[in-house]
């Protein structure tokens, strides 16, 4: 009999002997950690940053902020740069200078987190140095936003309610996305949300994406979702899944990608594209068996268990239906 390359992985991954199922795993999640690493000027060493760029922003530690007031632009000498001071998306510090910068010179920027460092006790500055380049037309095009590839296989979801993650069996869709050359100098600057069907899907804080596309996935605490990525679950959600973790439902979807470039005064035109979302399907007795995605491997090792409950036991469940229908086609 003709068996699909998902059903091995479904088997192997769910059942652990002759019928013995496998409850999905999950780890515990701390809350995050208050370091000057967790906190980011979303620039790469070395930067060169438009003269005209509309506005400077400091991200802040997952669950911190930064204090607006205390941030500061100087050049190399010192001097104080003229600006507005705002608490921007995401409770990050967003620095409005008053006037183009100079091209060619020196500026350092920083901004303090209030939260304690664990080393000194004291609260800390995130910073970063950049050159200011020549003045660059502001963006008119976002770039395209294409249907990417579609997949089964485990699917870490994070669950805000009880800072938890956890693996399940489930379809996702990767939507890629090539950034417009006129964007790609503002892209530290700019931030971004993802809606399926007219609702919020995912957010990315300033800089989470970069010149080639690629996203910083979610972490749990900023993100519960990775901003390119919509899944469906395959099996049943344990009771109390908060919003934040639940995927779409099956079948065909419309994703709609939102740019803002911050203070720009001008909105960044939304990129919208179609695809689908499917769990693997078995046919019914004598029928064919469903179209299913390419299989893919697990991702990466299980979650450790760190005393974070996990309530349903869908995996399980998936787990013994995907046996018992195979056994029925086979019988």
């Amino acid at each position: 009999m003709k068996t699909h390359g998902w059903t091995a992985l479904t088997i192997g991954v769910f059942l652990g002997g002759f019928g013995l199922a496998k409850p999905p795993s999950a780890e515990a999640c701390e809350g995050p950690l208050c370091t000057v690493e967790g906190s980011r000027v979303p620039l790469p060493p070395d930067a060169v940053v438009p003269a005209n760029v509309p506005a400077l922003v400091v991200v802040p530690p997952a669950e911190e902020w930064v204090e607006e007031q205390t941030l500061r632009l100087r050049t190399k000498e010192g001097v104080d740069v003229e600006a507005r001071l705002l608490k921007g998306p995401g409770s990050s510090g967003v620095l409005v200078p008053t006037a183009p910068l100079v091209p060619g010179t020196h500026y350092h920027l920083e901004g303090t987190i209030p939260c304690s460092d664990g080393h000194t006790g004291q609260p800390f500055a995130a910073m970063a140095d950049f050159t200011a380049g020549p003045e660059v037309a502001l963006p008119t095009a976002t770039g395209v936003l294409e249907k990417g590839t579609s997949q089964a296989g485990s699917i870490k979801v994070w669950d805000g309610g009880a800072s938890c993650a956890a693996n399940y069996f489930g379809g996702r869709t990767t939507l890629e996305f090539t950034p417009a050359p006129g964007l790609v100098p503002f892209l530290p600057w700019v931030h971004w949300t993802l809606e399926v069907d007219g609702q919020t899907w995912a957010t990315a804080p300033h800089g989470a994406v970069d010149a080639s596309g690629g996203v910083i996935p979610a972490d749990g605490f900023r993100a519960m979702r990775d901003l390119l990525t919509v899944y469906t679950l395959c099996d049943q959600e344990p009771p109390g899944m908060p919003a934040s973790a639940r995927g779409v439902s099956e079948g065909r979807h419309t994703a709609t990608l939102r740019p803002v470039l911050e203070q720009a005064g001008m909105a960044l035109p939304a990129l919208e594209v179609a695809f689908e979302v499917y769990c693997p399907h078995f046919g019914g007795d004598g029928g064919q068996e469903d179209p299913l995605p390419d299989p893919t491997p697990d991702d990466g090792p299980p979650l450790k268990a760190k005393g974070c409950s996990q309530a349903g036991g869908g995996l399980a469940a998936f787990g013994l239906l995907a046996t018992l229908r195979l056994w029925r086609r086979r019988s």
